[in-house]
């Protein structure tokens, strides 16, 4: 018989200390898994004959960009379901190059017949795998990070159909739009359509409603973007909102230099 297992809410609550449950794979409910949350990692091991280092997996929370919990379609089914996303790097077959290759962790939580008990114990662990992860991206101020988060990361992505040849907005549609979506961002996409377009739109913008401004190509749009934020009556205050670049160009050498830089 399969047996699902709620972590212990004294080791649960406890900062620093690791969490431990027994779960089920989504992808085949007969795999059964024990599942440690520690300060740095996310452990699975599944539960089998075979030898232990063959069937574990080790989770780097540096790598982890996002936490869920949700329940089924199935309103007769009582479980809940917890969904981790990493990107780690690891080196391409037969080359010397590494790339983020993307990685989801997906359990059935079930051990409660109650399914609003079994939704509470799965945002227990995606609240703690969401903190521990900020912890370890941003050891400085990761627990202030989260605890001003009340509402979810708002932010306004420029892109740049034309930049990279034309494959900014594949890249936007093929990578971006799904890593902003597991790390829970809410963000609004603006194609532009002109020159100066973004340069237009930012001066007469209500940043209120922004938490960064993201720019998706090469280094054009990044400097109409500061120049429209320098031509705002505010732009003393305006000039601090967080401002990001991701590589849309062809050669993407200004998006490489801040990142080099900024560490």
């Amino acid at each position: 018989m399969l047996r699902e297992t709620a972590p212990n809410p004294r080791r649960a609550d406890s900062k620093g200390t690791s969490l431990y449950g027994e779960f089920l794979f989504t992808s085949n409910r007969k795999g059964r898994c024990a599942v440690t949350l520690t300060e740095k990692d996310l452990v699975v091991q599944r539960l089998t004959s075979a030898p232990v280092g063959r069937n574990k997996v080790v989770l780097s929370l540096k790598e982890c960009v996002g936490c869920r919990a949700y329940r089924g379609n199935d309103s007769v089914d009582p479980a809940a379901y917890l969904v981790a996303y990493f990107y780690p790097l690891k080196r391409r077959w037969m080359s010397s190059r590494v790339s983020r290759q993307r990685v989801e962790q997906c359990f059935r939580l079930a051990a409660l017949q109650d399914p609003r008990a079994n939704l509470e114990e799965a945002e227990k662990w995606a609240r703690a795998v969401r903190e521990r992860s900020a912890r370890q991206q941003f050891p400085r101020n990761g627990e202030l990070l989260m605890s001003q988060r009340s509402r979810p990361c708002r932010m306004m992505l420029l892109v740049n159909p034309q930049s990279g040849k034309g494959q900014a907005l594949t890249l936007y549609n093929n990578h971006v739009q799904r890593m902003l979506n597991e790390a829970g961002i809410v963000h609004t996409l603006v194609i532009t359509e002109w020159q100066n377009h973004a340069r237009e739109m930012v001066r007469e913008a209500d940043l209120s409603q922004w938490d960064a401004l993201v720019i998706m190509s090469g280094d054009g749009l990044l400097y109409e973007v500061i120049n429209g934020l320098l031509e705002r009556s505010d732009w003393e205050e305006a000039i601090r909102i967080p401002l990001g670049i991701l590589p849309g160009g062809s050669g993407n050498a200004l998006a490489a230099s801040i990142h080099h830089y900024s560490g």
